[in-house]
């Protein structure tokens, strides 16, 4: 099971926006050039740089609607993913991933009928 740390919670548009990160399974070698490989795994190793994996949820009244992820961040404070545009095309991505279940949700309540369910509860 992978742990999670809050970076950010905010909302945008009556949804709950969460961002997060976890380690990332990602060796550096897998997305830097060779020369600078070394320094790079250097600094993560005595915490000067931070290497993790983001991930954004969406959420409407405490259910999730939709979660992106981006690997191979690497900040010296993550949390400046939230400020350099990073997080907010994550963002982007995850709300617009967000319609297609609240579209079905909401097809879904129309059809249910209120006044059978109120029928039931007597």
């Amino acid at each position: 099971m992978r742990d999670w740390t809050e970076l950010g919670c905010l909302e945008r548009d009556g949804f709950d926006i969460i961002v997060e990160k976890s380690w990332e399974d990602l060796h550096p070698k897998q997305c830097f050039e060779e020369d600078d490989v070394a320094e790079i795994c250097e600094k993560i190793d005595n915490n000067t740089y931070d290497w993790f994996l983001l991930r954004v949820r969406v959420l409407l009244a405490g259910h999730e609607l939709a979660e992106e992820y981006l690997g191979g961040c690497l900040y010296e404070d993550a949390r400046d993913v939230l400020t350099d545009g990073t997080a907010e095309d994550q963002i982007y991505q995850a709300l617009l991933e967000a319609k297609t279940p609240l579209k079905e949700l909401k097809e879904k309540f129309a059809e249910v009928d209120v006044d059978a369910l109120d029928a039931l509860a007597v």
